[in-house]
């Protein structure tokens, strides 16, 4: 994996973030939710690429087990609890009939949000 394709998954993240707050500005909870989600994805993506040079390639939860290598235990902790919580509304906000809220998007924008500092926090240490 070229540690340089590392910036384009912290890209998609960031603009995932950005689509997930208009979505939430339009009452479009369900794609907010969505955004944030791949937005946390890609933000793993991101930091796995740049610092293992290699990303999931299985489901995306697997990630959990490559960030091992660069966090801390607590930063860890943080992020799986984070992403978890994040995960657990993948599968209602995409592909089940029930509508998402505004307080799930705006909790999941949240934890995006968490993820993606502790991200580039982690990036800049490295640079």
């Amino acid at each position: 994996m070229d540690s340089k394709k590392a910036i384009n998954y912290l890209i998609k993240a960031e603009n995932s973030l950005r689509i997930a707050k208009i979505a939430i500005e339009q009452q479009a909870y369900d794609n907010a939710v969505m955004s944030s989600i791949h937005s946390a994805i890609n933000a793993l993506d991101a930091l796995t690429t740049y610092r293992l040079k290699k990303r999931s390639s299985g489901q995306h939860t697997g990630v959990l087990s490559l960030t091992r290598e660069i966090f801390s235990a607590q930063e860890q902790n943080d992020v799986e609890k984070q992403f978890k919580l994040l995960f657990g509304l993948k599968n209602a906000s995409e592909y089940q009939p029930e509508m998402m809220s505004q307080k799930d998007a705006e909790n999941s924008l949240k934890l995006a949000e968490r993820i993606l500092a502790k991200v580039k926090t982690k990036l800049q240490k490295q640079a």
